[in-house]
């Protein structure tokens, strides 16, 4: 099935899932996972938040990438959250049978107040395993969202840049790289939002710019559970042709 009727795929199934019930929806147009592009918003003071992460990608020559990615974040404060996250890659691809753990934080530094958005500075390190991995990598960037407000009816937009430093680099693989993304959400129903998302970034090992476009959405199942499903195409030839995400998210709070 080519890459364009794929991308529907997400919106079909959304509109199979049950509506979480609320008396009052106050949903907050949002991105991040499963999407490339991350949004400004932190967890708030004492609240754990659990993700299953699931991606497939098949390469234009064929190749095929299955990686589980579970990730744990946890709001320190309203404004600051501390992240640890892992991915393993499995099948026939360039980067299977490696993995990585990655710590991250990110520190909400400005919240929206009319035309100027929410701001928050991300940084991480990706600590590579397997045969064959490159040097450790560094990231320092940050996001900023904007939205027109809650509940049905409310769009968003969100931006996010960084830079890449890889501390100890192979032979073929670069010193210094980048990223960029831009995503579009829009609550259309009760806990329920779409999003398109285009993102952009530097390969370590001499490619073309991974290109990603995807859409999807994100569902509210219960106050505390979540799903996200995504799919996108690359957009020259060393991105992959399908790209095939989903995440399933539990909130809960220690009670601070």
């Amino acid at each position: 099935m080519p890459p364009r009727p794929l991308l529907l795929l997400p919106f079909l199934l959304g509109a199979l899932l049950p509506v979480a019930a609320a008396a009052e929806d106050d949903t907050r147009p949002s991105a991040s996972t499963p999407f490339a592009v991350s949004d400004a918003y932190t967890n708030e003071a004492g609240a754990f938040q659990i993700q299953g992460n699931f991606g497939y990608e098949r390469a234009r020559g064929g190749g095929e990438d299955f990686r589980p990615a579970p990730v744990l974040k946890y709001g320190v404060t309203d404004w600051l959250e501390l992240e640890l996250g892992a991915d393993y890659g499995f099948g026939n691809g360039s980067g299977v049978n490696q993995g990585s753990l990655a710590p991250g934080v990110t520190f909400r530094v400005m919240e929206q107040d009319g035309f100027r958005p929410t701001l928050a500075l991300i940084a991480g390190v990706a600590l590579p395993f397997g045969p064959g991995h490159g040097g450790t990598a560094t990231e320092l960037g940050a996001a900023t969202s904007w939205v027109t407000g809650r509940g049905p009816g409310a769009w968003g937009l969100h931006l996010q840049g960084g830079w890449r430093a890889t501390i100890d680099p192979q032979p073929e693989e670069r010193r210094n790289g980048w990223l960029a993304g831009a995503a579009i959400s829009h609550v259309v129903a009760p806990e329920m939002e779409l999003v398109a998302a285009y993102s952009q970034r530097s390969q370590d090992r001499g490619e073309r710019n991974l290109s990603v476009i995807e859409a999807g959405f994100i569902r509210g199942l219960t106050d505390q559970l979540s799903l996200g499903v995504a799919a996108g195409a690359g957009l020259n030839r060393d991105s992959p042709r399908l790209r095939l995400t989903a995440s399933l998210s539990y909130s809960f709070t220690t009670g601070r």
